[in-house]
């Protein structure tokens, strides 16, 4: 009997592979299977005020207020988390996946050319790779969570230590990968306490980012919601650079309790989905353009 036939599967299942050798498929489980759409939203949105700590990177996605997080915040975020979702759910030895990056590191390029040295950390490359990947386990923790098991963080390192592999910046290959999941903590430490100063064009993209997200979720009585969950969520270090308020203690608070909820609910009390976040949508389409397709041939 397959795995996914159990109520609970996906621990399970991530603890009896070995993280040197199964990492894609521990990373797939980790991050496709509970996260929906709006969970990826929330990762978008708390991580580019990390991304933009530097100066040049709030420039750089700000472009003067010509950047499309600016002008097109809806499909500023749909056209990466159509790459996040890529890379999570295929992993880096995925011809999908290369090319999705060899698309990013073109786009990347490109801005190089015409914002000289944007693009020239390498250490911010690093950050940016190691909080996509090792951030949930820093936010399981301040919610009041387990974080990642050992198999996790080994999977973990491995899985984004390959990703890094197809990356470039305007000096050549990335360098410097940690070789431990403590190692990626420590570079997250590291970097988000250098005395990175205030930038304008950074606070302004990450008003657009607080926009998006609350546009997107909630409408009516609810709008405001999504700024408020997004400032709850982002550490200190965004909140310092940026000049971003914190909500009140009482929101803060209920904000980490309801995200512990939810998680602790779909870890350990629903049933574990049979499918990926990903196979739903793929499914969801192709049921789409068939009724359309119907609706067509019995048109007169």
């Amino acid at each position: 009997m397959s795995a996914k036939h159990g109520y609970k599967w996906i621990a399970a299942r991530i603890e009896e592979l070995d993280p040197r050798v199964d990492y894609e498929e521990i990373w797939k489980l980790s991050t496709c299977y509970y996260v929906n759409d709006f969970t990826m939203n929330i990762l978008y949105s708390t991580g580019f005020p990390h991304f933009m700590l530097a100066p040049s990177g709030g420039q750089t996605i700000s472009r003067g207020g010509h950047g499309k997080v600016i002008l097109e915040h809806q499909k500023r975020e749909t056209d990466t988390m159509n790459h996040f979702w890529k890379w999570f759910e295929f992993g880096p030895s995925d011809l999908r996946t290369q090319q999705s990056i060899r698309q990013v590191n073109n786009l990347h390029m490109k801005y190089a050319r015409q914002m000289p040295g944007h693009f020239a950390n390498n250490d911010e490359f690093v950050y940016t790779m190691c909080w996509i990947g090792a951030d949930m386990h820093r936010l399981r923790l301040r919610i009041g969570l387990p974080g990642y098991t050992e198999n996790q963080q080994i999977a973990c390192q491995k899985y984004w230590n390959e990703i890094a592999k197809f990356f470039i910046s305007e000096n050549g290959d990335i360098t410097g990968f940690p070789t431990t999941f403590q190692g990626m903590l420590d570079h997250l430490d590291y970097y988000e306490n250098l005395p990175w100063e205030h930038s304008e064009e950074g606070a302004l993209a990450c008003e657009h980012l607080l926009q998006q997200f609350d546009e997107r979720w909630f409408k009516g009585p609810l709008k405001g919601l999504g700024r408020t969950i997004i400032l709850a969520l982002l550490d200190d270090s965004a909140h310092r650079v940026h000049r971003l308020p914190y909500p009140s203690k009482f929101a803060q608070w209920a904000v980490m309790k309801t995200m512990k909820t939810i998680m602790f609910t779909q870890e350990r009390i629903a049933p574990d989905p049979k499918l990926s976040t990903p196979e739903k949508k793929r499914r969801a389409a192709e049921k789409a353009i068939e009724k359309t397709a119907l609706a067509n041939t019995a048109a007169p």
